[in-house]
């Protein structure tokens, strides 16, 4: 912060003092103050100097003349004296009222910018107890982060050890285990459980994946033509450690034979390791509708009619791509 040094001069009370004005002139060498001259006293002057020559001088009519002429100019120097003096006066008093209401005004501005430097500092302290705060926050995340990093070294290390130990040692004879419905005819489908939700003349496919190697990630419909007609939302984390898809709206002929359990027209891929994988479809056996109690209140409840009933009375819907 820089410090202003304050002024202790007094300024002067009379011309005299003023050191600029009894300051010599640089041509002359005398001071640059004008000389004082009182001008405005020179027609009093005259005129009394006058009143008094024809007072002194005249006879009869001149001699009073010349007297009501000097008592004229001495009541009109009275009067002009009394004037100046309360003018004079009024001028102080306006002089100290003006003086008093800039210092008033400036001790305002000056409270007005303490006020804001208080706030500006007080702004200061607050960004930098944030930024602090942030910092702490970030290092934190930092910490955080190369724990996680080593964890996964020392895991990666431990896994690699154990593959040593294992090629090191004989692997037993490996007893088939029975095979599980679930798991697909091979390793490139993905296994599903489909069920039907139908609400009104609105059906909705429900996808959900059992424990498997595979992480989908979407699930979409293809033609036999290669074109898309419906694709899923993001996949759902469900209890059983499984994924659950959601498709809107398919195909009113796929949902027509998958409830039929005929051999759909349409293709169910999964997205896995972005590649698109072929399903294998089982039922689930849950059909489930909307009900409405008589409070407004929505039910789930699985007792649906069938889809091939709901469906029959709408025309066939074009796949848009």
């Amino acid at each position: 912060m820089n410090v202003i040094a304050f002024r202790t001069e007094r300024p002067s009370a009379k011309s005299d003092e003023c050191s600029l004005c009894n300051a010599p002139h640089p041509k002359s060498g005398e001071p640059a103050s004008p000389v004082k001259q009182r001008t405005d006293l020179l027609p009093w002057a005259v005129v009394v100097t006058a009143a008094v020559v024809i007072t002194g001088m005249g006879a009869g009519v001149e001699r009073w003349f010349g007297v009501g002429a000097v008592s004229g100019l001495l009541a009109g120097i009275a009067c002009a004296w009394v004037s100046f003096q309360a003018t004079r006066r009024n001028r102080g008093a306006a002089h100290a009222r003006e003086l008093t209401l800039a210092a008033e005004e400036s001790d305002i501005r000056v409270k007005s910018v303490i006020t804001q430097f208080e706030w500006a500092v007080n702004d200061v302290v607050k960004v930098k107890r944030e930024a602090e705060r942030a910092q702490g926050a970030a290092d934190a995340l930092m910490e955080r982060s190369r724990e996680r990093e080593r964890y996964v070294k020392k895991l990666e290390r431990q896994i690699f050890e154990l593959r040593e130990q294992v090629a090191h040692h004989p692997q037993p004879a490996v007893v088939p285990a029975p095979e599980n419905d679930f798991d697909g005819p091979d390793g490139s489908h993905v296994p599903f459980r489909w069920a039907l939700h139908i609400d009104g003349t609105k059906a909705t496919l429900e996808l959900e994946t059992g424990v498997t190697l595979h992480r989908p990630s979407r699930v979409r419909v293809v033609d036999r033509d290669g074109q898309v007609t419906a694709v899923s939302g993001v996949a759902v984390l469900l209890a059983d450690g499984g994924y659950g898809f959601t498709v809107e709206e398919p195909p009113i002929d796929l949902v027509t034979d998958l409830d039929a359990r005929r051999e759909p027209n349409y293709l169910i891929e999964a997205l896995v390791q972005y590649e698109w994988k072929p399903t294998r479809l089982e039922d689930s056996g849950r059909r489930t509708r909307i009900v409405t109690d008589k409070q407004g209140k929505f039910y789930r409840v699985a007792d649906a009619a069938d889809a091939a009933q709901v469906f029959a009375s709408q025309p066939p819907r074009a796949n848009l791509n």
